[in-house]
């Protein structure tokens, strides 16, 4: 009978644990590119040139909160490999977490 219960604790607390990385997954990953005051381009990590790659335009609100190698916009550099977490408005990626996880 302890076994069938442990069993069924290990279930319950690995479908609990897959949840959280899945839920807190990152939407986008990529490097920063063409920086403006509020917005920068996201290239992929790798090129391929028979491919046509998806560069999205993430902007930036007075909300989005950086994390990792750098903690502010204005240290936000061209090259740095990011992960980002985003929600559309009004037709535009927003940030609401940037994540750096290498300088350039």
């Amino acid at each position: 009978m302890k076994s069938r219960g442990l069993i069924i604790g290990m279930t319950i607390i690995s479908i609990a644990v897959l949840t959280f990385f899945l839920l807190n997954r990152a939407d986008y990953h990529g490097k920063v590119g063409d920086i403006t005051d509020n917005n920068f381009t996201l290239y992929p990590l790798e090129v391929n040139p028979e491919y046509e790659h998806f560069t999205p335009k993430v902007h930036i609100s007075n909300f989005t909160k950086i994390t990792g190698e750098i903690n502010s916009m204005r240290s936000l550099k061209e090259g740095q490999e990011v992960e980002i977490w985003a929600v559309e408005k009004e037709g535009k990626i927003v940030a609401k977490k940037i994540k750096v996880l290498k300088d350039s």
